[in-house]
């Protein structure tokens, strides 16, 4: 049986990119001989990645991934493997996993054949920036498992309550949206910030004695979360096909979102959220919410389920990768 690897130096931490790792494993590992390898003993992985001891190899040598398949989810290993083929003739097939718009680094970039993109923005950067031939690279969008939650609940009293799940840093703006959303929001308007990372301490001070924001932590309970907010919220700087408003749209919950990244081909505006590009827009928007009926936010709802029902299921997302590393053989 073929081995494959599936390589991330930071399996310490939660980030959609750990998320896509486990979901890369799990889809291939019925078929294939898969190992998840990382830099870190196997007792500093993250709990919540539920790695099997079986399952998890600890990188000692590069040398191990000789006449396998590598699945590598960061750029800054490439040039690794690219030696490894090009001077050790280790006869490694890599598939590289582009999770994010990057720039920079052009030259000593060494992109392999097979590239997966995660959206259409993902593509563009490649081919318009790195100038990679479309012909190498596969998209296949991110996916996340069906819960098969219950309909979701239409806000009651006016009151709206928004969840912003994501690791604390600049990228996220968590502290931007702070700085300019603070006495404009309406009473009845509640965002709950979930996460943590290098801006924690300085978003809990921006938040403190304004009950219009709240910070929850790391939770691993984000589905539950969702449940029971009204609206999910992301005002990144950039991104690349966040699995958060894939989780937003599989429990139905609708999202206020700008267009970064692949944002617009898992929310699209009116129908299942509401993309909003500046702040006094994002503003306006958060404090019309309570404005929106019943039926409008039933129809946001549902749509937010259609659309993650038609692209982004585990089974979909399977199915795509299976047929990625079959063809390497050909």
């Amino acid at each position: 049986m073929k081995k494959v690897y599936s390589f991330n130096s930071e399996l310490f931490k939660i980030t959609g990119v750990q998320k896509v790792v486990m979901d890369v494993h799990h889809a291939v590992r019925d078929d294939y001989d898969a190992k998840i390898v990382g830099t870190v003993p196997f007792e500093k992985l993250h709990k919540d990645l539920k790695i099997g001891k079986n399952e998890y190899v600890k990188l000692r040598s590069p040398f191990m991934f000789k006449n396998s398949i590598v699945i590598v989810h960061e750029r800054k290993f490439l040039m690794l493997f690219w030696l490894l083929n090009k001077i050790f003739f280790q006869n490694i097939k890599i598939v590289y996993i582009h999770h994010n718009m990057l720039f920079g680094h052009k030259l000593t970039t060494k992109l392999p054949e097979h590239i997966v993109a995660i959206s259409d923005a993902g593509i563009k950067n490649l081919t318009e920036y790195f100038g990679v031939p479309r012909g190498h690279i596969t998209k296949i969008y991110n996916c996340v498992r069906d819960i098969h939650p219950e309909r979701h609940s239409v806000p009651s009293a006016g009151k709206i309550t928004l969840l912003l799940p994501a690791r604390i840093n600049d990228v996220k703006q968590q502290v931007e949206i702070v700085k300019h959303l603070k006495d404009k929001l309406r009473h009845n308007i509640k965002i709950l910030f979930a996460g943590t990372g290098p801006n924690y301490e300085k978003l809990k001070k921006a938040v403190e004695g304004d009950a219009r924001f709240e910070c929850l932590g790391y939770r691993s309970d984000i589905y539950d979360l969702l449940a029971k907010s009204d609206y999910m919220l992301l005002f990144s700087q950039h991104e690349g096909l966040p699995i958060t408003l894939i989780e937003a749209d599989m429990m139905g919950t609708p999202v206020i979102c700008n267009d970064v990244g692949g944002n617009t081909e898992i929310v699209h505006d009116g129908k299942n959220g509401f993309i909003v590009n500046s702040w006094d827009d994002l503003i306006d928007c958060l404090n019309n919410l309570p404005q929106v009926d019943e039926k409008t936010y039933k129809k946001m709802s549902a749509c937010g389920r259609e659309i993650y029902e038609q692209y982004y299921t585990f089974d979909i997302f399977k199915k795509s990768y299976l047929n990625l590393l079959e063809s390497l053989d050909e």
